[in-house]
């Protein structure tokens, strides 16, 4: 009899961790704007906090996902950093990209920070930055001049600690039309897991 007890206790037990696994609440989209009008800064931004956060080590910090200056982003892996970070391109697009997007898939190949070549006024300079990231624009001429178009893919983005967020980079403008305002939407996973939803 106490072995049926017992018996119905495990069982009872599994299943009940089972539903609360079952009813996790999704993760929440999130939007955020990044000020990188700096050219010679960096301004680092966290998923776990939401927002953007003073490091004064950044190769040595976990605490930074991303960095930014102007239209050039980093990572928090490879030259850049000591943490896991790597970003790869899921080569979905849009807002249909974005919600389709609903686990990190194993085909997706992750890339590291390295030093590439940027063409600049002066002819080429070499950057530290991501190279998958570095795509996620285009330069447009227009009226006004030099134009930055997002590319509008989703790009999945591993964190310092190993995490995985979705990213899609929406705009280099602000409200009133300034330049070097990035905007993101993003979803992040705490967990450690690859659902994006």
């Amino acid at each position: 009899m106490k072995k049926l007890v017992l018996l119905s206790l495990t069982i009872f037990a599994v299943l009940l961790s089972c539903n609360k696994e079952d009813s996790k609440d999704p993760i929440q989209s999130q939007t955020f704007e990044i000020n990188s009008t700096n050219s010679t800064e960096w301004k680092y931004f966290s998923f776990s906090k939401s927002d953007t956060i003073n490091v004064a080590d950044p190769f040595n910090s976990n605490d930074w996902d991303l960095a930014f200056q102007r239209y050039r982003i980093r990572t928090n892996g490879g030259k850049s950093g000591n943490g896991n970070g790597s970003a790869a391109n899921s080569f979905l697009k849009g807002q249909a990209g974005f919600d389709e997007l609903t686990i990190v898939p194993d085909t997706l190949t992750f890339v590291e920070d390295d030093s590439i070549s940027i063409a600049v006024m002066q002819g080429y300079s070499i950057y530290l930055v991501n190279p998958v990231l570095y795509n996620w624009f285009s330069m447009e001429f227009a009226s006004q001049g030099t134009q930055i178009v997002p590319s509008d893919n989703i790009y999945v983005v591993k964190t310092a600690t190993g995490d995985y967020a979705k990213v899609w980079f929406k705009t280099y403008y602000s409200s009133e039309n300034k330049s070097g305002y990035v905007t993101i939407q993003y979803k992040y996973q705490p967990d450690g897991s690859k659902n994006l939803e």
